[in-house]
This record gives C-alpha cells, structure tokens and sequence, in this order.
C-alpha cells in the first residue's frame, strides 16, 4: 500500500541528517500513535506497513512500545533492528531478545495482538531480509553504514492470544 508520499519518506530515511536526529522522528512517531491510539503512525501516513511492538523491559519489566516498519512475510511479520544502520543495537532488540514466550504483542491500526518470535539466521533470514527491503530499501544503505549483523526477527500470532482493541 504506497501513496505518493511513500518515495518521499523514503529518501528522507536514508539522509545522514535523520539518523542523526532519529529521536525527533521516533518521538513524532510516539506522539501519534498515543493521540490516535495506533491508528495514524507517522509511516502509515506515508504509505508504509507498521506495527507498534509492546516487550517487557528485560530489567525492569515495565512494558515498553515502539513504533515499527513491519513486511508481510511467511505465516506473519518481519521487523528488523536496524537502528538507522548505527552500530549498536536497537534497545527493543535487546528486550525482546529476553522476553519469555507470551509476553511480547503486537498493535496494528490499535488492535492488539500476543505474538511468537523467532531470530532468524542463515537460509531462512535471507527471505525475510528480502520481503523487508522490498517494503524499506533503505535496509541495504543502513546494513553498508555498519559492521553488524542487523537482526530480523519473525513474529506469528500466538494462538492463545486473542486480538483484543488497546485502550
């Protein structure tokens, strides 16, 4: 689902100058979501597929959401943690990566969802990565500005997690 404004966000993600001021865009980002509850994110606006992702805080527990780019892909959804091709780790990589099973959801357009996830690595994250760069191309610029792996990450709705709307 692109609109016009899709080749304009883009080309703004792959400027050097939003990297570096990615808090302004993520806290854009936030501020919509909240008004709206999950309905307008700012990348939906622009035509782009996105999901909030909801994971405890791996030290305090205390759930954290954050607005993603999401691609269709397999029986699910791929997210990637490319932090703008920065050579740390996005800190949601690092919750989720300590989650324990049932407690990672999913919010889409403000319904909720518990989600499964899997790390993918080797053959099967090849796919995946590619189903994400067809919705971001911007995938291969960030992947070339670090030394990393960027991770992607699976996640299939958990059969018993009912969607539920977000308050």
């Amino acid at each position: 689902m692109t609109n016009i404004l899709t080749p304009v966000a883009v080309w703004v993600g792959r400027q050097d100058a939003t990297r570096e001021n990615s808090h302004l865009v993520v806290g854009l980002d936030r501020w919509l979501d909240r008004i709206s509850r999950g309905r307008v994110p700012l990348l939906r606006i622009a035509g782009l597929p996105t999901l909030v992702l909801h994971v405890p805080g791996r030290r305090s527990g205390v759930e954290r959401s954050t607005p993603l780019l999401c691609a269709s892909w397999g029986n699910g959804l791929v997210i990637v943690g490319s932090n703008w091709g920065g050579d740390s780790v996005p800190a949601w990589v690092h919750n989720l990566r300590a989650a324990r099973p049932g407690t990672v959801a999913t919010s889409v357009q403000g319904t909720r969802m518990l989600v499964d996830v899997r790390e993918l690595s080797g053959a099967e994250r090849a796919p995946a990565w590619g189903a994400a760069m067809r919705v971001w191309p911007n995938y291969a610029i960030y992947a070339g500005r670090t030394s990393r792996l960027i991770p992607v990450f699976h996640l299939t709705p958990r059969l018993d997690g009912p969607a539920r709307q977000d308050a």
